[in-house]
C-alpha cells in the first residue's frame, strides 16, 4: 500500500519555507534541516525529515531505532536512541514501525501509524508542534532532536560518499598522469634512438652523373659534314677572290658616297647608255713599263 507521505524528490524550497512534498507544517516552520533525499539536497522541516525516514524511528515513542544507520554513530547511552526491542510494521503502509511495547494491544489489533490514520480520516498530518506561543513539550523537543540526528546522519553519509568519489577520481587522475608520463618517456627514448642511428649510418655516396647518350649514325655524319663545310668555306672564298683578281687584273673601283646615294635604276640606265671602253683607252696597270 502506498505510504501516506510519498517519499519522492522534494520540490525546491521557497525562501524561508520547507521544501517537502505536501508539507503540513506551514511556510513558517522552524527549524529547517539540510537533508539529502534520493541524491537531492533540500531544506526540510522536522516533520518532513521524519516522514522521509519512516523506518528509522518508532512512530509511537519517536525514538531512533537501534537498528537504523543513525543509531550506529550515536554515543552509548544517547537519550535519542531507543533500547533494542521487537517492532511491528504499519498495517497500512508497511514502512513505518513501532515498538511492540509502545503499542498497546498490537498483538490483538493491527498497528496503524499516525500518518496513515490521518490520511484515512482525510486530514493533514505533521509531527511538528502546532504553531503558537505555547511551551515546548517533551514530545515536541524529541521531534526536533530526532529530526536533527537523522538530518546529520544523511549529510554525513553524503559527505562520506563525496569523499570516496573524490579520492577515487584523484587516484584515477594520478594513474592517468603516470601513464602519460610513461608514454612521453617512451616516445622521447624512441626519438633519441632514431637520432643516434641516423648519426651512425654513413652518408650516402653521391651518385655519378649519367653517361652521355650516344647520337645516331645519321646525326654524327651530318655533324661531320657541317664541320667540314665550315672549314672549307674560308679557303673557297679566298680562292674565288684570287681567281677574280687574276682575271680582271684591275681592282674593283670603290663607289663614291654620291654614287652610293643614287638609286640602282639610274645606275643601270647610265651603264646601258655608256659604251664600253676598249682596252686601249684603259690606263696602264700599276705603271707598266713601256718598251
Amino acid at each position: 500500500m502506498a505510504t501516506p507521505f510519498r517519499p519522492s524528490a522534494p520540490a525546491p524550497s521557497a525562501k524561508g519555507g520547507c521544501g517537502g512534498d505536501r508539507c503540513a507544517s506551514g511556510r513558517d516552520a522552524w527549524p529547517l534541516h539540510h537533508f539529502r533525499h534520493e541524491g537531492v539536497f533540500c531544506l526540510l522541516c522536522s516533520s518532513c525529515v521524519l516522514l522521509y525516514s519512516p523506518s528509522a524511528f518508532c512512530a509511537s515513542c519517536l525514538h531512533i531505532l537501534s537498528s537504523s544507520p543513525a543509531a550506529a554513530a550515536a554515543p552509548p547511552g544517547d537519550p535519542a536512541v531507543a533500547a533494542p526491542g521487537p517492532t511491528a510494521p504499519c498495517s497500512a503502509c508497511g514502512v513505518s514501525v513501532a515498538h511492540l511495547s509502545c503499542v498497546p494491544g498490537a498483538d490483538r489489533h493491527p498497528f496503524v501509524c499516525p500518518p496513515c490514520a490521518a490520511t484515512a480520516e482525510g486530514r493533514a498530518f505533521s509531527f511538528a508542534p502546532a504553531p503558537g506561543r505555547r511551551p515546548l513539550q517533551e514530545r515536541d523537543a524529541r521531534v526536533l532532536l530526532v529530526a536533527a540526528r537523522l538530518a546529520h546522519d544523511s549529510v554525513s553519509r553524503a559527505a562520506a560518499a563525496a569523499r570516496e568519489e573524490a579520492e577515487r577520481r584523484v587516484a584515477e587522475a594520478a594513474a592517468a598522469r603516470k601513464r602519460s608520463r610513461e608514454m612521453l618517456d617512451a616516445a622521447f627514448r624512441a626519438l633519441e634512438a632514431e637520432a643516434r642511428d641516423a648519426k651512425m649510418k654513413p652518408a650516402a655516396a653521391a651518385q655519378p652523373p649519367p653517361p652521355p647518350k650516344k647520337k645516331p649514325e645519321a646525326n654524327r655524319d651530318r655533324d661531320k659534314l657541317l664541320k667540314l663545310n665550315a672549314m672549307q668555306q674560308p679557303a673557297l672564298a679566298f680562292a674565288a677572290a684570287a681567281a677574280a683578281a687574276a682575271a680582271t687584273s684591275v681592282p674593283l673601283p670603290t663607289p663614291s658616297i654620291k654614287e652610293e646615294k643614287q638609286p640602282a635604276v639610274k645606275q643601270e640606265a647610265q651603264g646601258s647608255a655608256a659604251a664600253p671602253r676598249e682596252d686601249k683607252d684603259r690606263p696602264p696597270l700599276f705603271g707598266t713599263l713601256q718598251s
